[in-house]
């Protein structure tokens, strides 16, 4: 199935109307399932289901280095998952990462740039991983905010990306579920163009995330972990 499609629409502009093509974006309900059992659903793209099932997963506390993953039209099955044993100490060292506000800036700027999805419909949310330094490692699009972090951790989580040395940048508002799986992958700054809810920053805080969020050009907010941003040029 196709991530956008094309539509007969009717534009009108004051006393003027006329018919021409727009582009819409596809959707299905993704339902994730581990062994067996439905865990999660959400309204998403239909592309990257594997990564939203793997993503969903490793977020949740579950191993799954050794599942086997199946997707079925909208749905994805993963067998043979484990519960992983999580140690308090597993995200220590990022407390002392350092991240310059100039590429906070730079990395938001080039993910907002290469969102060609949200470009074409207007539908779509970006989740993009980059490293410390502002470069970019990967990005993903979702008509779900969720389903874009979710989809971009599973793709990463495969590449074996170390996720302790990186920065996600995101297009929507910092919801406390996103803050969670951003905890769970002991990513250790998060920046979000949307407004932050109390429980995202008391996350945040919990779990030593510097947590930006209203980024518009050159200006942000930084609701936690305010010692990992260096604004030396």
């Amino acid at each position: 199935m196709n991530i956008i499609s094309s539509s007969k629409i009717v534009r009108v502009n004051g006393n003027s109307s006329k018919e021409l093509d727009d582009f819409v974006a596809e959707e299905v309900e993704g339902r994730i399932y581990i062994d067996g059992v439905e865990v999660f659903r959400l309204p998403t793209s239909p592309h990257m289901l594997e990564y939203l099932g793997i993503g969903y997963a490793i977020t949740h506390g579950f191993d799954v280095s050794e599942s086997k993953v199946i997707v079925e039209g909208s749905n994805v099955l993963l067998f043979y998952v484990k519960t992983l044993t999580k140690t308090m100490d597993r995200c220590l060292n990022t407390l002392d990462v350092k991240v310059k506000a100039v590429d906070i800036f730079k990395a938001f700027n080039e993910a907002s740039e290469k969102a060609k999805l949200f470009k074409a419909t207007g539908c779509f949310h970006f989740a993009a991983l980059f490293t410390l330094e502002g470069n970019l490692i990967d990005i993903v699009e979702d008509i779900s905010r969720v389903g874009a972090l979710l989809k971009l951790i599973g793709k990463a989580y495969e590449a074996k990306i170390d996720f302790r040395k990186t920065m996600v940048v995101l297009s929507s508002r910092a919801a406390s579920e996103m803050i969670e799986s951003i905890a769970a992958m002991c990513i250790p700054i998060a920046v979000f163009r949307g407004a932050p809810t109390r429980k995202s920053i008391e996350i945040a805080k919990k779990n030593n995330i510097t947590l930006i969020a209203h980024v518009r050009e050159n200006k942000l907010n930084i609701y936690s972990g305010f010692n990992k941003i260096d604004f030396s040029s």
